[in-house]
């Protein structure tokens, strides 16, 4: 028996999907991306500001190149597809964002 409350039992189906560059597979138990993405994957360059309100913006990711809000994403529909959070990023494009959002007085 494992301590974790989020580890695959034989009831709970799976769902893999590509994190950064990775393979993965987390259980798909109706949580949000930005659940699986803290509490079982360690990512904590996505924040959580508002969740589930999904205004703030500090937990987007991209989802196949695209921005999405990961507190309000449902897990199971990044399945099969490329989640890219700040981490994944390489570190000029990093630099770049985070120079972008200080020139404009972001808190995010």
């Amino acid at each position: 028996m494992t301590d974790d409350p989020h580890a695959p039992t034989p009831d709970t189906a799976s769902l893999a999907f590509t994190l950064d560059g990775a393979g993965v597979t987390v259980p798909d138990d109706g949580r949000s991306l930005l659940d699986v993405l803290r509490d079982d994957l360690g990512v904590r360059s996505a924040k959580d500001g508002c969740s589930p309100q999904g205004q703030c913006g500090c937990c987007t990711v991209l989802v196949d190149g695209q921005p999405r809000v990961a507190c309000v994403t449902p897990a199971r529909r990044v399945a099969g597809r490329e989640v890219t959070t700040l981490d994944g990023l390489d570190v000029d494009r990093r630099d770049r964002w985070a120079s972008a959002l200080c020139a404009v007085g972001g808190s995010q």
